[in-house]
């Protein structure tokens, strides 16, 4: 029997997840490369350049603030980059805004790649900072800050979490809202890895993930639903406590499901199906304490821990041609910027910044997700729930998705969040692969 050694004890993940975040604020800070703003402008999903516009409007967003509340919103053809800019100001009590929007789906939405966020004090009519957004979305944006007439200082948020502070810019704060933002951001190139903002999207291992999640995506109107229900490996729907047949129509529940779609990447590449009762093996002497040991027997709080572990390496297994690897050996225990808590994971309310992170740092991968929250009765202590199928992978335009599959329904981070947005969920990967030939069920 060859075994992988344990990668980690419960102190060494806690040293791990500090060497990993150290390890990515050095990669941050210091393996940059001057990679140049017409470099940068090539990147996959850099936002199209729309300076002319802004310069046009430099005077308006600088005049008086008696001038600047009469400003009437616009929208302007930018001949750079070939769309209309939605150009306007608003208010708050204490501070006036010129936004200058690029068009995308037809909207201004104004967390849009490309927007300018220009802010003023209404107190003194100056201006304290410029927020730029780097991709779709609210948590990828640089802030620029006014030092003094030709310098200036610039935050950077990398998917909600500041990673640089205070980078000094050569550049005043006109300057700054004028240069085209490939220039910008080249000012700090040998500080900053902006390809992690903008990562190469051409690695095959985004369009594998794509693929499969499409093709699980067609099936799930064939999959049965059923409580407590999985596939065998002979093909028979059972359940999964008993491994007895079910009755009438037989299906899946959320463990059913995560165990279809790696029955999918085991028959594609080894042309068999896993045995369900590998996959209940309880890993006692890794995971759990004296509360929950006392009531494995009649609420199993580690049941969807244990089941996506052994998932993941059974197929770590037979990729490795081992007989048995360690339990533990596909857990993701070290994300930069999030803390991972020992068999019980990752915040729910930082998934999508966990899974884009891994998509950047290891393409080709999904994930099996194990939710837990605490649960009553008697005891109360923290109880694994809920299973999920994860997919994050990099469209061919650059947009970041996660395709989320659970039980037999496509849902979403949105839907994870709602339902555990206070919880917490452990991952485990899965390496994806072209033939991924998951079962049907039915017609």
């Amino acid at each position: 029997m060859v075994k992988i050694p344990r990668p980690n004890s419960r102190a060494a993940a806690m040293r791990s997840h500090r060497v990993a975040y150290a390890s990515v604020i050095a990669l941050l800070a210091l393996t940059a490369g001057d990679v140049g703003a017409q470099t940068l402008s090539r990147l996959p999903g850099f936002p199209p350049d729309s300076s002319d516009i802004r310069v046009g409007f430099a005077d308006s967003a600088f005049a008086p603030l008696s001038t600047f509340e009469r400003f009437d919103q616009r929208v302007e053809r930018s001949r750079r980059a070939g769309l209309p800019v939605r150009v306007a100001t608003e208010f708050t009590p204490t501070h006036a805004y010129m936004v200058f929007v690029p068009q995308r789906d037809g909207g201004f939405a104004i967390d849009t790649a490309g927007t300018y966020v220009l802010r003023r004090r209404r107190s003194d009519g100056l201006t304290d900072q410029i927020k730029i957004f780097l991709r779709d979305g609210p948590d990828f944006f640089i802030r620029v800050f006014p030092v003094s007439h030709d310098r200036s200082e610039m935050d950077v948020f990398l998917a909600g979490v500041r990673t640089h502070h205070r980078l000094p810019l050569p550049v005043g704060i006109t300057r700054a809202l004028e240069e085209p933002l490939d220039r910008l951001l080249a000012l700090t190139d040998r500080r900053v890895l902006w390809t992690l903002f903008y990562p190469p999207i051409d690695h095959d291992g985004y369009r594998v993930v794509r693929e499969m999640a499409v093709l699980a995506r067609s099936l799930l109107h064939t999959l049965p639903d059923a409580d407590d229900g999985a596939m065998d490996e002979n093909g028979n729907l059972v359940l999964i406590e008993s491994l007895r047949p079910q009755d009438q129509q037989g299906g899946f529940n959320c463990s059913g499901f995560a165990k279809w779609i790696i029955d999918g990447l085991m028959m594609g590449q080894f042309g068999r199906w896993l045995a369900i009762e590998p996959l209940r093996r309880k890993h006692l002497d890794l995971r759990g304490h004296q509360w929950s040991h006392a009531v494995e027997d009649d609420r199993d709080p580690y049941f969807g821990l244990d089941w996506t572990r052994n998932l993941a390496t059974a197929l770590l297994s037979a990729s490795g041609g081992v007989n048995e690897v360690h339990p533990e050996s596909a857990d993701v225990r070290s994300v930069a910027f999030s803390e991972y808590r020992e068999d019980v994971g990752y915040p729910v309310a930082e998934l999508a910044r966990v899974l884009y992170l891994l998509a950047v740092t290891e393409p080709g991968h999904l994930y099996l997700g194990s939710f837990s929250r605490e649960a009553g009765g008697d005891r109360a202590l923290n109880q694994h729930v809920h299973i999920a199928v994860l997919f994050p992978f990099f469209d061919s335009d650059g947009t970041f998705r996660i395709v989320v599959l659970e039980r037999n329904v496509e849902s979403s981070i949105e839907s994870l969040s709602r339902r555990f947005g206070r919880n917490h969920v452990h991952l485990v990967r899965v390496r994806a692969d072209d033939s991924f030939a998951p079962p049907v069920i039915r017609d």
